[in-house]
């Protein structure tokens, strides 16, 4: 007797193989089960399941009464690293540490390999970290889009790939330096050298730049959980 499995296998990677024919992105609707069945020649349960298992593995996702859509980051799964798994003591600094070893050579990349469209997208980034940090609201989201239009222009899918996944530490560093009054307007600084450096195609300082702000959050997250654990004593 056929496995139903394999064939829900197989049929998931068929819809798999459309998206990436048809250049479907992120938000993309899918075909309804129905054109899928016909298309696949399998029946309307088969394509169910092979749904299912492309929304386990986070290339799908569906949206009640709207539809089937491709998935924001399609493939990477919401914690690829298992760092929930990891005791949080030293997590940020980790983090950091994997920034540091990334992010200054992405920085050196996107100088060389950004279209001036893209510039531009990383210029408008800054402004929103500029605008909310000047406004002394919470900048994360503006600042992981910064560093996510910066790893786009360097028109290397892995790094995109990588990105998000560092971005917790994005998250976790201003989770910890929120408080310090002079980080938000060093941060700001740091943000407007990278910019400038990758606008003027200047390698040297595009890496330079992002290695020093890496490290200034690197430092001031090491420098809080000290204090805490001083504190706790």
């Amino acid at each position: 007797m056929f496995d139903k499995s394999i064939l829900s296998e197989r049929v998931a990677e068929n819809i798999r193989q459309t998206i990436i024919q048809k250049n479907l992105q992120p938000g993309d609707k899918l075909q309804n089960e129905i054109e899928l069945t016909k298309e696949l020649n399998v029946s309307r349960s088969t394509v169910r399941e092979a749904i299912k298992i492309l929304v386990s593995t986070n290339v799908l996702e569906v949206r009640r009464g709207r539809g089937t859509f491709v998935s924001d980051n399609p493939g990477i799964s919401k914690d690829p690293l298992g760092v929930h798994f990891i005791e949080e003591k030293d997590l940020l600094s980790h983090f950091f540490e994997v920034r540091l070893l990334v992010e200054p050579q992405m920085a050196e990349f996107a100088s060389i390999r950004a279209t001036e469209e893209e510039i531009n997208c990383i210029r408008q980034a800054y402004e929103k970290v500029k605008e909310a940090i000047t406004n002394g609201e919470n900048h994360t989201e503006a600042d992981i889009e910064f560093h996510n239009q910066i790893a786009k222009s360097t028109h290397n899918p892995i790094l995109q790939r990588i990105v998000p996944i560092i971005n917790d530490g994005i998250i976790g560093g201003y989770a910890k330096t929120k408080d310090v009054p002079e980080a938000a307007e060093i941060v700001l600084t740091q943000h407007k050298k990278i910019m400038h450096a990758i606008q003027n195609r200047d390698q040297d300082s595009a890496r330079r730049n992002m290695r020093e702000h890496i490290l200034y959050g690197l430092e001031k997250s090491r420098a809080k959980i000290h204090s805490q654990i001083s504190t706790c004593k």
